[in-house]
């Protein structure tokens, strides 16, 4: 598979999986991950947490009630413990025992299959490198540094992960309310690419985007007015937690 830079580059407009084909399977799971593979995605969107041991999780929130049959504080809970939760029943009794997978099984799985997006949380101070170094090696020992991209609404953990590593790929997540431009993101964090809610997208923030050779990406993009708005104005990354409809919407464009 071509590396995320060169693709990104090369590609007009491709599909992004918001915490996997979430809209169809219980988000950030490994079912999640499979249907959004089948259902054309070229990127996968996911959220990363620590455990009380410092293992690194897929997962959204910081706390365990909403998407598991657990309760409290993800931090403060073993892995162990946390695998033996469902992470599928709340969404449809069809994923009764879906489990939370670990960011090296959820990367070893989409390798040469799709582009990952990791974003990373704003984080607690006493976290802050820890969880950055945790991600990072997990990456790394993966051999997935090539083929994943790093966002966050927190802009200060893009700013120290390109310090580090250059040749990272990151993207800024504009902060609801934020009205400066990509471009002033980018020099304040080194970020290749932008990220808005289509509620903020402006064609004011995609011409400022593509005149500093930057990308641009949107979400949740779930609705065909939503999609047409964000095709017409040349936004180059799509994410949805529909995955199929934004391919069969792209190819319907293309014919």
């Amino acid at each position: 598979m071509d590396l995320l830079r060169s693709f990104v580059s090369e590609t007009q407009r491709f599909v992004v999986a918001h915490r996997g084909s979430s809209g169809t399977a219980p988000e950030n799971t490994m079912a999640s991950f499979r249907n959004a593979i089948a259902d054309g995605a070229r990127m996968i969107e996911l959220d990363v947490q620590l455990t009380a041991s410092n293992d690194v999780i897929v997962f959204h929130d910081d706390v365990l009630g909403r998407t598991t049959n657990g309760q409290g504080q993800v931090r403060t809970q073993s892995l162990a413990d946390l695998q033996k939760l469902d992470a599928g029943s709340w969404f449809s009794d069809q994923f009764i025992n879906e489990r939370i997978p670990t960011l090296a099984e959820a990367l070893d799985f989409l390798r040469d299959k799709s582009f990952v997006n990791i974003e990373i949380k704003p984080p607690k101070e006493s976290d802050f490198r820890l969880r950055l170094e945790k991600v990072m090696e997990t990456v790394f020992a993966a051999k997935m540094e090539t083929h994943t991209l790093f966002s966050s609404f927190h802009h200060r953990t893009l700013r120290e992960l390109k310090e580090r590593y250059p040749q990272l790929h990151t993207a800024a997540i504009n902060v609801p309310g934020d009205k400066r431009m990509p471009s002033e993101l980018s020099r304040e964090t080194g970020c290749e690419g932008f990220v808005c809610s289509i509620h903020e997208l402006t064609q004011k923030r995609v011409d400022d985007a593509h005149k500093h050779n930057l990308y641009i990406g949107v979400y949740t993009i779930n609705r065909k007015d939503q999609f047409d708005k964000a095709y017409k104005m040349g936004v180059k990354a799509l994410v949805t937690n529909f995955p199929a409809n934004l391919t069969q919407w792209m190819s319907e464009q293309q014919a």
